[in-house]
């Protein structure tokens, strides 16, 4: 009887093993479909050298980038050197360069669009105060990261990035269960002449996550102000919670102990 016991219980495991595999199969099926098809003519491999180094130890500095902006769409190309400004003509022929008459073609960059310049004066919602879906899909990697979605789902346009960054950030969750930051976001040491990048009403950008690697198994989520993603599983240095910086911009000590050593 003892036996029988142990066989159904056995079986009664492997059951629910089974049926929480395929509900997460599920769950990633679902928010597969929800993505539009992600098409990067770019394949970087082994010779990734935009790629950071995703055995982070320490606190690190976000570096998300547009890859895309504009209307949804069921087919999106990856660009991974947009340019929000136009180029400068190109010179003008010698027999030409005396005439005042002369037409030359016009240049119209489609991303001109969702750029304001820094001395312009229009104000716009940020990001960070705005209902932003974040979708995030593990199965589609671009440059070795995790494609995401970010779509405002105001009904004005809003800002969504200076120059050349997106203020997102990752969290995770600590040993105690809180979700705390593991990057911090990118900030220029001087705002001159950069600009406002801006996004209209259900329209989207398309960017990418690093897929960190560590010893300590958790859960990790995106974040816009209060907008957040989905959680998913990961993988991170504890220490990813702690700068190898002080508040006063100082490194500390336990960095300063490591750099020792080396």
């Amino acid at each position: 009887m003892k036996n029988l016991l142990y066989i159904i219980s056995f079986i009664g495991l492997i059951s629910c093993g089974t049926e929480e595999i395929e509900a997460k199969l599920q769950m990633e099926n679902v928010y597969h479909q929800s993505f539009p098809v992600i098409l990067d003519t770019v394949q970087f491999g082994k010779y990734d050298f935009l790629k950071e180094n995703r055995e982070t130890i320490w606190l690190s500095t976000a570096n998300y980038k547009f890859l895309y902006i504009g209307k949804q769409k069921d087919t999106i190309i990856v660009d991974h050197w947009p340019s929000f400004a136009p180029p400068p003509p190109p010179p003008l022929p010698q027999e030409y360069q005396d005439k005042s008459d002369l037409k030359l073609p016009k240049y119209v960059n489609p991303l001109a669009g969702y750029y304001i310049g820094w001395l312009e004066h229009r104000n716009f919602k940020p990001c960070t105060y705005s209902k932003i879906e974040i979708k995030l899909d593990t199965t589609i990697i671009i440059n070795n990261a995790y494609a995401v979605l970010l779509t405002n789902n105001e009904s004005d346009t809003i800002s969504i990035g200076y120059g050349r960054y997106i203020p997102l950030i990752m969290e995770a969750q600590d040993s105690a269960g809180d979700w705390k930051p593991i990057e911090e976001q990118y900030n220029y040491m001087c705002g001159n002449g950069v600009g406002t990048v801006i996004l209209p009403p259900n329209e989207l950008v398309l960017t990418n996550a690093p897929i960190f690697r560590g010893a300590y198994k958790t859960m990790l989520r995106l974040t816009i102000g209060e907008s957040h993603s989905r959680e998913f599983k990961g993988s991170i240095n504890y220490r990813q919670f702690t700068s190898m910086f002080t508040i006063d911009g100082d490194y500390n000590e336990e960095y300063k102990r490591e750099m020792r050593k080396q």
